[in-house]
């Protein structure tokens, strides 16, 4: 209690008593006293009056919420104006009471302290809440970091052992075709099959190999990359894309490197398949220590309003990646006018 009225500070004591509130009190009447208490001990709640020499509620709220102090604080008073109560209140203070009326205090107090006590439970579950998706995050990242780990070792099995291998096959048919007569056009003709299905296959492990994790963006970097699958899509499926970039090659790190070439793939991937798009226009740029990435499609477009569809994989990882790098996203787009997105990544 911040009171300098001994008989004011007993006469509430008293009649909180006779309301059935069990408490015990401290009552200190000015600053010195107050800040020593409130460094010394915890409390329940402050029961403040207004004006006391060199010293009001007003600089009692603002020192304790400078500290960082939650504690329920109520004005216990005599007369104050109206804009007075609903300033103080604005400022912080869980309620008021006049001296000369107070029947409602010890609901006043009990209500505080409830009041207090769900929002520290409602802030120690949002925290709790925070540190599960910061781990998550984590773990997502973790998890993307293995895979990609995985993929390039995969892709250079691929490439390396089953590419020497069918190298070798196909070096040992045509040292077969040579030592077999010309006039056995039979087996010729199959020897013939034999190697142009082995030619099919090395271009399947080409292929096979670059989708899993193509060599060009480790040998020549992020923008030769994004070029490179700008081109791929374009002869694939037969739309037009589009991208530009005014930078030089990008020293960027690998997470980033991957992270939005894979972003780039899974916005091709949408375009191609879900928007039924025709002309991709894409762009690597700079801004302000950041790289951002822009693509825009002429394709179908997505209902934004109507929320998330059920297994909209695609989108969930692009923006799982985009948190993983730290960075932000923006999609926009409306039925029939196409989709743009845009990721911006500190670099």
């Amino acid at each position: 209690m911040l009171e300098d009225e001994s008989m004011d500070a007993e006469l509430i004591q008293r009649f909180l008593q006779r309301s059935g509130l069990d408490f015990m009190a401290m009552v200190v009447s000015d600053k010195e006293e107050f800040e020593a208490a409130i460094k010394e001990d915890s409390f329940d709640a402050i029961l403040a009056d207004n004006s006391l020499p060199q010293f009001n509620s007003v600089d009692a709220l603002q020192l304790i919420r400078g500290q960082d102090i939650d504690w329920p604080f109520i004005l216990v008073t005599g007369t104050v104006s109206e804009e007075f109560a609903v300033d103080i209140i604005h400022q912080g203070a869980d309620d008021y009471i006049l001296k000369n009326n107070l029947t409602r205090l010890p609901t006043a107090i009990t209500r505080a302290i409830e009041k207090k006590r769900i929002s520290r439970e409602k802030l120690k579950t949002e925290n709790e809440m925070l540190q599960i998706n910061i781990e998550l995050r984590e773990l997502s990242s973790h998890l993307q970091t293995i895979r990609e780990e995985e993929r390039i070792q995969i892709a250079r099995d691929i490439h390396d052992e089953l590419g020497q291998q069918l190298t070798g096959l196909k070096m040992d048919v045509y040292a077969l075709a040579k030592k077999l007569p010309p006039e056995d056009s039979v087996v010729q003709e199959k020897l013939k099959d034999i190697k142009e299905l082995i030619e099919t296959i090395v271009k399947s492990v080409r292929k096979i190999s670059a989708n899993l994790r193509p060599s060009i963006l480790d040998d020549l970097g992020l923008v030769a990359a994004l070029e490179w699958q700008s081109q791929e899509v374009q002869t694939r499926f037969g739309i037009k894309v589009d991208f530009t970039c005014a930078l030089p090659e990008i020293d960027a790190s690998v997470g980033i490197s991957t992270g939005l070439f894979r972003i780039y793939q899974e916005a091709l991937t949408n375009a191609v398949r879900h928007a039924n798009a025709h002309l991709v226009e894409s762009s690597l740029k700079m801004e302000k220590e950041r790289l951002v990435l822009m693509i825009t499609d002429d394709g179908k477009g997505i209902e934004m309003t109507a929320g998330p569809k059920k297994k909209s994989f695609g989108l969930l990882g692009i923006k799982e990646r985009v948190y993983v790098m730290n960075g932000s996203y923006e999609l926009n787009s409306e039925p029939g006018k196409g989709t743009s997105l845009k990721v911006s990544v500190p670099f």
